[in-house]
Order: C-alpha cells, then sequence, then structure tokens
C-alpha cells in the first residue's frame, strides 16, 4: 500500500509558504546606508579617490623616467587628466543624488539628448587632452612612448578601450544616463 504522506506534505508546505511569500512582499525595501560600488563594495571616500589619483600620477612619472623638460610637459597633461576625473566624480555624484531622489525615468528624446550633451563635453575634453598631450608625447623616446601606451590606457576612454559607446541613452532602463 503506497503512503499518503508526500500527497498531504505538499499542500501543506504549500499553504505555510504563502504567507511567509506575502510577508515578505509586503516588507518595505531597504536603501542602503553608503553608495556602493557595483561589485557591491563600498564607496571610496573623496580622499581615498584623490590618493589612489596621486599615487597613479606618480606611478606614470616613475615608471616613464621624466627629465625636467619631460615633467614641464607632463604638467598640463597631468592637469587635464584631473580635471576629466573630477567632472566625472561630479557627474556621478548628480546621477546618484538623481537616483536617490526617485521618480520617473527619462523619455527616449530626453536621454537621447542627455546623450549629445555628454558626448559633445567628451570631445571638447579629448581635444584639450589631446592638444595637452602632443607635444609631451613628442618629447618622450621610443622606450618611454611603449611604456606610456600601457601606463596612460585609461586615456583612451575612462572605461577601457570600448568606452561606453555600448551602453548609451537608448540600452538604458530607468534612472540617469551614465556618464
Amino acid at each position: 500500500m503506497k503512503s499518503r504522506l508526500p500527497r498531504l506534505l505538499a499542500p501543506a508546505l504549500l499553504a505555510a509558504a504563502v504567507p511567509v511569500t506575502y510577508a515578505l512582499a509586503q516588507a518595505p525595501a531597504q536603501p542602503p546606508a553608503k553608495a556602493e560600488t557595483r561589485a557591491g563594495l563600498p564607496r571610496p571616500s573623496p580622499e581615498m579617490l584623490t590618493r589612489l589619483q596621486d599615487g597613479r600620477m606618480a606611478m606614470i612619472k616613475e615608471t616613464l623616467k621624466l627629465n625636467e623638460a619631460q615633467l614641464k610637459l607632463w604638467a598640463p597633461v597631468e592637469s587635464q587628466m584631473r580635471t576629466a576625473a573630477a567632472e566625472r566624480e561630479k557627474a556621478r555624484a548628480e546621477r546618484e543624488q538623481l537616483r536617490a531622489q526617485g521618480g520617473a525615468a527619462p523619455s527616449l528624446p530626453d536621454r537621447l539628448e542627455r546623450a549629445s550633451q555628454r558626448m559633445a563635453r567628451r570631445a571638447e575634453q579629448m581635444k584639450a587632452f589631446a592638444d595637452a598631450f602632443k607635444p609631451f608625447y613628442a618629447s618622450l623616446s621610443d622606450e618611454q612612448k611603449a611604456l606610456a601606451g600601457i601606463v596612460l590606457r585609461e586615456t583612451r576612454g575612462h572605461h577601457g578601450p570600448r568606452g561606453h559607446g555600448h551602453r548609451w541613452a537608448m540600452h538604458r532602463g530607468s534612472g540617469a544616463p551614465r556618464q
């Protein structure tokens, strides 16, 4: 004779799970206490970001073994890099503030307009960087140029060689567009 236990157990488990599921669905979502990166790690403080940037600049100068003349040409390049980083951080803070305020997602025309503005700003930044970088690069030896291609890789787009071309306004869901 077969046991009736499995036939009775399934409805009992289902009946017990319904109130738990309902309670979890009703619980309000708690906002994170601190801003986090996509990996779930705490976002570095502005002081930490400044220290990391200072270290990166020192690493670039040390790796390239710049002489006095090259250091003079490096100063405008470093200034452009720091300015771009500060603008990215400002834009990130603005996006975070918009997300915290909630609200409806921008319409497609609004996202396209914002993307156009970001691209225009990025083109201006890249032109200014290129103008500062050309004389510096011309002063480097062949070995320094090879090393510069490695240590300055980030200047090709702040998220790798593809930049953000594969994730622009129309592919975004809700929230403010990324920069």
